[in-house]
């Protein structure tokens, strides 16, 4: 039986992206797919760019079988007659339902376009989601040869 209550419209291109992020975070994959048009476009992660398919419902599933919520932060969008392009930055991090941790973040864009009953849903969307690498530390550079001098931290002698 359908869901008897309708998931949000975007009433502006970038809560297309906000509302995909919230549905998705909530385990609601008919309102994320509310979001985008009939024939979108969804390339995914890790550097699938170039491979783009229409199987929007499998990528999203995909997705939401990690079971973790996702944030977004919207960068820019540049909007002009009838379409719209947004940038922005999505994070998934947590323990995934197999124990292990996930962390994924990453830079994406989608291009929105306004409906006839006014809202905005996405036609192209672009998901660049990798793992998260830990900061490398700070290199520490090597001790020359002959006497430290002695500053602290050195293991120079400390003169009066």
């Amino acid at each position: 039986m359908p869901d008897p209550i309708k998931p949000p419209a975007a009433r502006r291109p970038a809560e297309a992206l906000e509302l995909v992020c919230a549905a998705l975070s909530d385990g609601d994959l008919e309102a994320a797919l509310a979001q985008y048009e009939n024939t979108a476009l969804l390339a995914h992660w890790p550097r699938r760019a170039a491979s783009a398919d229409r199987d929007v419902r499998g990528a999203l599933t995909c997705f939401m079988a990690l079971r973790l919520p996702l944030s977004i932060r919207i960068g820019s969008v540049l909007e002009t007659d009838g379409v719209a392009l947004v940038a922005c930055d999505r994070h998934v991090s947590g323990t995934g339902p197999d124990g292990e941790q996930v962390a994924l973040s990453g830079r994406g864009c989608a291009v929105v376009r306004p409906q006839d009953d006014g809202a905005w849903r996405i036609a192209a969307d672009a998901w660049q989601l990798e793992t998260e690498l830990p900061p490398e530390p700070p290199e520490i550079p090597p001790v020359t040869g002959g006497e430290p001098d002695g500053g602290e931290g050195q293991g120079g002698r400390l003169t009066n």
